[in-house]
């Protein structure tokens, strides 16, 4: 398991306001993503994404696996905790905490297999 870190995104209560912020701080911009109340955000590397309704106060990164089942059952022995794994059109992803807390998730692109 490699885990390079494809993606991120930044928490919002008030996209108006992260759009202004990080699109100043960067010169990132914003666009509607594949679903009401998420923008993907076009400039940065990796690509990122920013949902609308999330309270959580931290980026969350995106570590690929090749496997996601094998990746959630490998953080689960480890003592973290794994929500199961959601299907998206361009793969899977699950949002994961390591044993000491901290919030990360992973991610399968469409068409890889373990």
């Amino acid at each position: 398991m490699n885990g390079p870190v494809t993606y991120f995104e930044l928490p919002s209560t008030d996209i108006e306001a992260t759009q202004r912020f990080w699109g100043s701080l960067f010169g990132w911009t914003f666009y509607q993503g594949n679903f009401p109340g998420y923008s993907m955000i076009q400039g940065s590397e990796p690509m990122g994404g920013a949902p609308h309704d999330d309270s959580s106060r931290h980026p969350r990164i995106f570590f690929a696996v090749d496997d996601i089942t094998a990746a959630v059952t490998r953080v689960r022995d480890l003592g973290g905790t794994a929500e199961d794994p959601v299907n998206i059109p361009s793969g899977a992803y699950a949002h994961c905490t390591d044993d000491q807390g901290v919030e990360f998730s992973l991610s399968q692109q469409a068409g890889d297999q373990g």
